[in-house]
């Protein structure tokens, strides 16, 4: 069994009138499998209820999962046990009605190669909260189309109306939109995101894009050293009249 498996909490059961389990997924497990039977939460749910193998996801190997979350990030993970409700909650998302939150603490760092230029209104929050006191706050609302980018296409970078002709030919057509509050600290900056639809990577990459990429990072920050702590939670979920949160 994987020793991981043993910090899994579960803080939702399911029953008949909930039919759906929410699980605190630590750091370093996949939310999916890669192959029937490979180690990771949602196979912890499936051997402890059952019901979710009668589910047809959007993957046939991933059964009720609703949403993954990176294996590098810990927080919160929903599985539904029974098909009526996975069906209405994938039509929540549609109507963008499923709302997912994120902790991260942030290092300042100028982003790297692929990224375009931020429009006028990021950078003026950017220089703000740089030449800021501490505690200071700000907000911003991230968007952008996306576009697969690297080794193997293991990250990806933000598309907008400043990104050269490649990079608009490779970008998918749908814009994406992270709410994101900014509090500076003595340690750098704690950002709270908040977004409907996810595409992979969104919220680390719109974070690097505002030149705030989350502490230990692996793929988005410059600055992360090998074994630093991955400063990154996914923190709340909000649809169909039910909210959970880790803080």
């Amino acid at each position: 069994m994987n020793p991981l498996y043993e910090k899994i909490n579960i803080l939702h059961l399911p029953s008949q009138k909930e039919p759906f389990v929410i699980l605190d997924k630590p750091r370093g497990l996949p939310s999916a499998p890669l192959f029937e039977g490979d180690e990771c939460a949602l196979y912890f749910a499936l051997e402890r209820f059952p019901g979710i193998s009668s589910v047809k996801g959007r993957k046939e190997i991933e059964y009720g999962l609703v949403h993954r979350i990176d294996t590098e990030t810990r927080g919160l993970l929903l599985i539904a046990t029974e098909q009526s409700f996975y069906d209405s909650l994938i039509q929540e998302q549609t109507n963008g009605r499923f709302y997912k939150t994120y902790e991260a603490i942030c290092d300042f760092s100028v982003p790297g190669e692929g990224f375009p230029r931020l429009d006028g209104k990021l950078e003026e929050v950017m220089n703000c909260i740089q030449n800021s006191t501490n505690e200071s706050s700000f907000s911003a609302v991230v968007r952008s189309r996306f576009r697969p980018y690297g080794l193997k296409n293991s990250q990806v970078r933000p598309v907008n109306e400043n990104a050269g002709k490649a990079a608009l030919k490779k970008a998918g057509v749908k814009e994406y939109e992270t709410e994101i509050h900014l509090t500076k600290c003595s340690d750098g900056v704690i950002a709270r995101c908040r977004i409907k639809e996810g595409y992979r990577h969104q919220v680390r990459c719109h974070l690097a894009w505002l030149g705030l990429p989350i502490k230990g990072d692996p793929l988005y920050n410059p600055s992360a050293a090998e074994g630093q702590a991955f400063s990154f939670d996914a923190t709340g979920l909000e649809f169909s009249g039910y909210s959970f949160s880790l803080r």
